[in-house]
């Protein structure tokens, strides 16, 4: 993994239409794009970190509540850092949507257009 300012690190998942139409509209921003497909590589702790600082500090902020899993298995608990990303890298589907890096800046992309907000 490697994380360069000058192009969009994009942490999705192929099988949602969201996330693959963010990354259609994340080439209208930049040409280069990093993709970190979360059933294709291994994410890194490092990057999942310096996303969720990007973007608030929280990790329960990306997780999809609305999910099964969630709702059987977390809900109501209290993970570190670290348990988020292993239960977001074990359970893809718990990535709530689409998060795009650009330039220092960080985007949790509920609509494709959202990664439009990073240019």
């Amino acid at each position: 993994m490697y994380y360069k300012q000058n192009e969009i690190t994009l942490l999705y998942n192929k099988q949602r239409e969201l996330d693959r139409k963010t990354l259609a509209t994340a080439h209208a921003v930049c040409t280069k794009i990093n993709r970190q497909e979360i059933h294709s590589v291994r994410v890194s702790v490092t990057l999942f970190y310096i996303l969720i600082e990007k973007l608030g500090g929280d990790p329960k902020s990306i997780v999809d509540k609305s999910q099964p899993f969630y709702q059987r298995e977390l809900r109501g608990k209290e993970l570190s850092n670290y348990g988020w990303y292993m239960m977001i890298m074990n359970h893809p589907k718990l990535l709530k949507a689409p998060i795009a890096l650009y330039h220092g800046k960080a985007v949790l992309c509920t609509s494709s257009n959202d990664v439009l907000k990073l240019n």
